[in-house]
């Protein structure tokens, strides 16, 4: 199986079940000001056969996006694209002698910017890790630890807590699929080396990570049983090694976390999905208070959540996605006390979506997007897909 099946199907994790779609919460409720929503956003040419993976903001005229396009050859070809405060433009990325694509991408400053990803090494048919960095003119690629010949690499996500301490984490797994294990990479603002995570005691990944602010890191995923169930995985890191901490986990469901964002030390959320191993997917959100991970109430909905992200004012935005719907696209608000479903853009350039990150914009302007959110029309299985960038505001046409 080629490294995209295995990440469209929950990075070796989930497979998205049958879903239908949630009543909305009022403008209000969702964070906003009077006739604010998503909005669809054109991202940089040629729009054609590419899918955005993951989005992060620095300001309202600094975001990044990034992905991959499949080129007229049937090649992955790694894809950045930035917001500059007026339009989503594209940067030329040179992945591995031109192919590869990215899954994470994490902002510094203008001048330093990273992302991570995966290449297709077809003759070993293997993938192999891949690295990214822009010094505010040109990406360049930066090794990553080698694997063992038979293992495949996917870093999948990045927390940075500044230039010379960056965490990505993710899975290798043999010939692409097998006895899955998570991995974590450290930059020392020199280069990256493998960093040993504890055992789970069988098959175990790494889909999401977050800096908690005070010299921590959260990351988060599954492991499985014996059986094949999955249950939520957190490990952090405190300054000298990982270690699991116990997550919350409902009886007889299949669960999997794919990110999380940390408001403070003791304020950190996850998100991701389960259910029976016949049936539909819920939502799946969980907090940690300093002391335990408990899971919160989110509204009924056959859906999975694959990224979240925390403003400045104690609010969080989680997208994800839903099947069985015209447009899988799903999002949800906390603002403070509860969880609201916000619907995506089903209009003509959101037709079809499935969304598979969002970043939160910090210190908005009036009128603009204060939250990002990018993915693809790809999981409709309806060539040819093109890529999705939504902001929730104004319309553009409206600024």
């Amino acid at each position: 199986m080629h490294g995209r099946a295995v990440r469209h199907s929950g990075r070796l994790a989930l497979v998205t079940l049958a879903a239908s779609l949630a009543m909305a919460a009022p403008a209000l409720a969702a964070g906003g000001a009077p006739g604010d929503g998503w909005h669809t956003w054109s991202p940089a040419g040629p729009q054609r056969d590419e899918e955005l993976r993951g989005v992060a903001a620095r300001g309202p005229a600094d975001a990044w996006a990034v992905g991959y396009r499949e080129n007229g050859a049937g090649v992955d070809v790694p894809v950045a694209e930035r917001f500059d405060g007026r339009a989503w433009r594209a940067t030329s990325v040179p992945g591995h002698s031109g192919s590869g694509l990215l899954d994470a991408v994490a902002p510094l400053s203008a001048h330093d910017v990273w992302a991570v990803g995966t290449w297709n090494d077809a003759p070993a048919a293997q993938d192999r890790s891949l690295a990214e960095h822009f010094d505010g003119r040109t990406w360049r690629t930066v090794p990553l630890p080698a694997e063992p010949a038979n293992r495949s690499a996917y870093p999948s996500a990045l927390a940075a807590m500044g230039p010379d301490d960056i965490w990505a984490v993710g899975v290798t797994a043999e010939d692409r699929v097998g006895t899955p294990r998570p991995l974590a990479y450290h930059w020392d603002g020199h280069r990256w080396s493998s960093v040993p995570t504890p055992s789970t005691g069988g098959d175990a990944l790494l889909q999401g990570a977050a800096s908690d602010g005070a010299g921590g890191v959260w990351a988060v995923g599954v492991a499985y049983d014996a059986q094949g169930a999955g249950r939520p995985l957190t490990e952090h890191w405190d300054g000298r090694s990982w270690r699991i901490v116990d997550a919350s986990h409902t009886a007889g469901q299949g669960e999997s976390l794919d990110g999380v964002t940390a408001v403070a030390p003791d304020d950190v959320w996850a998100v991701g999905g389960g259910g029976p191993a016949t049936g539909a997917s819920h939502p799946l959100t969980l907090h940690w208070d300093g002391h335990i991970w408990a899971s919160v109430a989110t509204p009924p909905a056959d859906a999975d959540l694959h990224s979240v992200s925390a403003d400045a004012h104690g609010g969080l935005w989680a997208a994800g996605e839903q099947q069985g719907v015209a447009t899988p696209a799903f999002t949800l608000r906390w603002d403070g006390r509860a969880w609201h479903t916000v619907p995506a853009d089903s209009g003509p350039g959101g037709k079809g979506a499935s969304l598979f990150g969002v970043a939160t914009v910090p210190h908005p302007r009036p009128g603009g997007p204060t939250v990002w959110a990018v993915g693809s029309t790809l999981p409709q299985l309806r060539p040819t897909w093109h890529p999705v960038i939504e902001g929730f505001g104004r319309a553009p046409s409206a600024r």
